[in-house]
């Protein structure tokens, strides 16, 4: 039988996890191994994994430039930078030992420079999709209620970078139903819409709380972007230039555990 190869994409991972929830998907006899040549759709499909809501996808995936870092998670690694070009790496929301602090702030300027050198996005621009990856790694500790769950991740290439912001923990619709002003969201669809509304957190309207997305949009502004962020049975995706939340695509998904941001923006679109 001859094995046909693709690259992974997000419409894949969905097209897997539900295959996975109605209990369809028999791995011995895949049609199909992906490469996982973006970022997002492989940790996404590992967050999954890592979940138990499906099988651990290595005899789906191809083997290619994406292995090193599989390995080093799958080996449970604090942090790993790909050692041959450092342009991908990740670093775990929980950091044991001295300098736990430091160690977060190397990885976030590696991330900064990979964008400037390697994507070749202005200074400033860097640091905006940067500073928005450390927002969301405080927001890990604040909202997930299980901040040893939380990770970041970025790949840099010739004019495109990308950065994932992902725990298994409580959900954005958990998160926000303990503030009474949020108690009635129906589901995670309106959860998630609420809480890319800046301002918009737990802590309620009045907290100055809820900025942490605000980074994101600022750093895309007129770059070609690509946004995915799930919680629970519901994604919002927007994409395109000058990227706003009234023209997102609210879509319902096989279940996720906790929270999972995918960022892309190509720097060669103004």
């Amino acid at each position: 039988m001859t094995v046909a190869q693709k690259q992974l994409l997000f419409s894949d991972v969905d097209d897997l996890a539900y295959a996975v929830a109605r209990g369809r998907l028999d791995g011995s006899k895949l049609t199909t191994t992906y490469a996982p040549q973006r970022l997002g759709p492989l940790l996404e499909l590992l967050h999954l994994s890592a979940g138990k809501r499906m099988p651990h996808p290595g005899a789906w995936l191809a083997s290619n430039g994406a292995a090193p870092m599989i390995a080093a998670l799958d080996q449970g690694r604090e942090s790993w930078i790909a050692p041959q070009d450092r342009h991908t790496g990740f670093i775990r929301a929980v950091r044991y030992g001295l300098g736990s602090d430091d160690r977060l702030t190397g990885f976030l300027m590696k991330a900064k420079r990979a964008g400037q050198d390697v994507t070749g996005l202005p200074a400033k621009v860097s640091g905006q999709l940067v500073a928005a990856m450390e927002e969301l790694e405080n927001n890990i500790h604040e909202h997930a209620d299980a901040p040893e769950t939380g990770i970041l991740a970025f790949r840099a290439e010739s004019g495109a970078f990308e950065f994932v912001i992902a725990d298994r923990g409580i959900g954005v619709l958990n998160s926000l139903r303990r503030c009474a002003d949020y108690a009635a969201l129906p589901d995670e669809g309106k959860a998630l819409e609420a809480a890319l509304t800046d301002g918009v957190s737990r802590h309620g309207p009045e907290s100055n709380h809820g900025h942490g997305f605000r980074p994101i949009f600022t750093g895309l502004m007129n770059l070609q972007g690509e946004l995915r962020f799930r919680s629970g049975d519901h994604a919002i995706t927007m994409d395109g230039t000058n990227l706003e939340l009234a023209t997102a695509r609210i879509t319902q998904k096989a279940p996720l555990d906790g929270f999972f941001a995918s960022v892309r923006c190509n720097a060669g679109a103004r």
